[in-house]
Formats: structure tokens, sequence, C-alpha cells
């Protein structure tokens, strides 16, 4: 009899968690472990204890989560909150301000921040906001409290931060004292935000990186329920690639500077019963400033708001994008970023267009356009294996100022997307990729064995 569907309904039910496809190894494995912790074998009665021994239940979920993490993760983000939303929001509200990692894993986040904080503020930082982090593990939460780390962790930190920040520590290294003692972490499961002893409202709630372990209607208490613990203007910031998969209509999706992060909404901007729109209020603290990206600023809708809006047009929008196509191989950028513009100002998330825009930007040697561009498409489709490509190739090639972390994520989520499906269209409905997946598998590959090789150097 096959027991993984008991086990996989108590997680469920206890803390959302999501564990099908490859996480059953890992839940195989949590059970193994379990029966030689209690000597049971029975499935029924290993659940019975679990769930009258919340001591047990931790250790188990323990074995269950990934908790990979590292030091400044997705630095954009962070950055732009130290240096653009947080100095705005003291301005607004005046100290202190109150932050929250749901989430936290092993604390590199929230001591991420405190980090780029410190780095900001000086020591005045621990009177000017309260840093906590809050994780369903608890066995992860006590490395956290502990803040000592080695290895990976410190793979993004750049090295006089590390020295600034952390002492030798046996064969590992310890966070300094100061940020230890200022960032606190409670349990926090993220069914049940009332068990965290931080109880807000947060201005700002970091979810990232955290919401692929559920499924959407999970993914809509959670929110519900972090929407609770916010500010009135407070904001939740998700990863990179899970911000369309949160856009549920629980809070208000806001792009700004390139960033997409979720509010409460205004009343002005509450769903009603009417035909579902993009809204289009153009403020000027909150656009992209792109040659040829149409300023979208405020997204209030569900994720439809994201798919293309049948019309009788749309036989004659796809004959565009191929004439943009066309364009692009005659080496005629001007033109094709023209035709794209008015593409753009059509289907704003048309996965096709981003990418073609991109490309364009890119022979035009605007390579910031063609970043946001291409980054703009992953966040629409993060299967979007040309886009992770193109991406990643702005920094190999000197275009951009090189960036080994972004440069080896694009090439590496090429490798695991086309291994997966090795002949996948990358979400393209219109155009193919100029460069053929097989050909991209390739290159990636041997970029990457490039990469691991020079690093091994010395």
């Amino acid at each position: 009899m096959n027991t993984l569907p008991l086990f996989k309904a108590l997680v469920l039910k206890r803390c959302g968690l999501q564990l099908e496809g490859v996480a059953e190894a890992r839940l195989s494995k949590a059970i193994e472990i379990l029966s030689s912790i209690t000597g049971l074998s029975d499935a029924a009665l290993m659940i019975a204890k679990l769930e009258l021994d919340d001591a047990l239940f931790d250790t188990f979920i323990s074995h269950l989560t990934i908790n990979e993490t590292y030091f400044f993760r997705e630095p954009k983000a962070l950055n732009w909150l130290v240096d653009t939303y947080l100095p705005q929001r003291l301005a607004e509200k005046g100290a202190p301000l109150a932050i929250l990692s749901a989430g936290c894993s092993s604390g590199e986040e929230p001591y991420s921040l405190a980090m780029a904080l410190f780095e900001r503020y000086g020591e005045r930082a621990t009177q000017l906001f309260t840093l906590s982090g809050g994780d369903v593990d608890q066995q992860v939460l006590a490395k956290a409290r502990q803040g000592i780390y080695s290895g990976l962790a410190f793979r993004a930190l750049h090295p006089a931060l590390k020295q600034r920040y952390f002492s030798h520590h046996q064969n590992h290294y310890k966070i300094c004292e100061s940020l230890r003692s200022w960032v606190t972490f409670h349990p926090f499961n993220l069914l049940q935000p009332e068990s965290v002893n931080a109880h807000g409202p947060f201005d700002v709630i970091l979810f990232r990186n955290v919401s692929i372990y559920f499924d959407e209607p999970t993914r809509r208490r959670i929110q519900q329920h972090l929407h609770q613990r916010l500010a009135p203007e407070g904001i939740l910031l998700c990863g990179v690639t899970e911000t369309l998969g949160n856009d549920l209509g629980v809070l208000e999706l806001v792009q700004t500077q390139g960033l997409f992060y979720f509010q409460p909404f205004k009343i002005s901007a509450l769903p009603s019963s009417v035909e579902p729109q993009i809204e289009s209020r153009v403020e000027p603290e909150r656009q992209i400033l792109t040659h040829t990206a149409p300023a979208i600023t405020v997204v209030t809708n569900s994720p439809a708001a994201f798919e293309e809006v049948p019309s009788p047009s749309d036989a004659s929008f796809s004959n565009q994008l191929q004439r943009a196509h066309q364009l692009l191989n005659q080496n005629a950028f001007q033109e094709a970023a023209d035709l794209l513009e008015e593409l753009l100002a059509q289907h704003p998330w048309s996965v096709d267009t981003l990418l073609l825009a991109g490309l364009v930007a890119r022979w035009r040697n605007a390579f910031e356009e063609a970043y946001t561009f291409f980054k703009r498409a992953i966040y629409v489709a993060p299967d979007c294996w040309p886009a992770h490509f193109y991406k990643a190739e702005l920094f190999r090639q000197g275009e951009l100022t090189d960036d080994p972390i972004q440069r080896q994520q694009g090439y590496s989520t090429v490798v695991r997307l086309l291994n997966e499906t090795p002949t996948a269209n990358g979400s393209l409905q219109t155009i193919a990729s100029p460069l053929p997946p097989g050909d991209a598998y390739f290159l990636a590959k041997r970029y990457l064995n490039t990469m691991l090789a020079t690093q091994g150097v010395g």
C-alpha cells in the first residue's frame, strides 16, 4: 500500500506544503527517519504520533523543505528597498519601520538586509528598523539564531562585507553580534500567522522564493493572512520568478524601476464588477523608463490581467509580430523598434514581443534596455529559456558590467528547462527563438563548465 498520500495530506493540512513530483523523494526519506526515531513502521500510528507531538512534527518538517538560500540573493530588490523605498517610507511615516522575512530559512535574507541597512545608516539602523524572520522549520531557525555559516552561503556576498560583518568561528564564519542580536527569529507557519510573536503591522514583508511550495488556493490564503499583517502603505515583495504566480487579486501589483511588489488596494483601485482591465495610471516615481516599453504602472487584476485580451485584430497582431521578426533579421533595427513599440502598447505582456524588443535593443547597443525587456519576459513566463539565455549573454559578452551570479543563474536555468523538455518553445506563441533549443543547451552547458573551471583555478 502506498502510504505517501496519507503523509502528504497531513503536511498539506498543517503547513500547506505541496509534496508532489521530485518532492516525494524527500518525503520518503523523512518517513524513514521518522520510523527510525519512533520505532514505528505503521503509517497510521506514525501520523497519529505526529498529530500529537509538535516537536516531532517540527523535526519531520525539517526534512521536507529545501532551505537553499544564500546572502544577497536577488540583490536588485534588496538595493531598491534600502536605497529607495525605505528612505521614502521613513520620510512619510517616521521610525521605527518593521520588516518581516516570511519563510526566512536559515536567516541569510534578513541578515543580508541588516548588512545593507548598516551600510547605509550605520548603527542608527537599529533604531530606525526592526527586523524579524519567521519559518515553520525549527531547525533552520536555530541555525539562524546562531548566525554561523560556511560555503555556498557566501557565493553572492561581496568579500568586503564578509570581512566587515563576519569573523572566523572554528571552520565557519559567525555574523557579528550587533547584527545577530538585532534580527529576531520566530516560529512562523504561513497558514497560521498568529503563531509569530512579531505581530506587526509590517511596513515590508519579504515572501521571496517560498511560494513554490504551495498551490494557488494555499497561496491565496497565505496572502490573505499576510495582508492582515501589512501596514496600510506597506508592501509585500516576492521573488523575481514568483511575482505573476502571486498576483491573485488579494493585493495590488505595482511596478517601479523595473521591480514588482504588492500593496493593499487603494479604494479607487479595488476590483469592480466591470470587465477586468489593466489600469495605466502614470506616476513619475512608478514607471519603467525604457525607450520602447509602455509606462504601465499598477496592475489591478488577477493573473488573467496578463493574458492577451481576445480581439478581432489578433491575427493582425501576429502578422505584425512576424514582420518585426523579419525586420530584425534584415538588420532594420529602428523600423523593428518602432513596430514593437506599437505592439507593446496593444499587448504589454506578450512574451514574444518582449523577447524581440530585447533582441532589437541589444543590437542597437541599448544594453540596459535589453536587460529590462528580457527580465520582463521572464516575469511573465519564467520558463522562457531564450530570455534567460540572452540576459546571461549580456553579462558574458561584457555588454553589461559582469555579474557572475546572474550569468550562472541564467545559463543554469536554460540547462534545467531544456533538460526537462529538450524541444521547449520557451512559452513563445508566434515566433521561434532565433537560437534553436539544442544550440542553446549546448552553449549554456559549455559556458557553465567554463565558469566552473575558471572558479576552480587557484
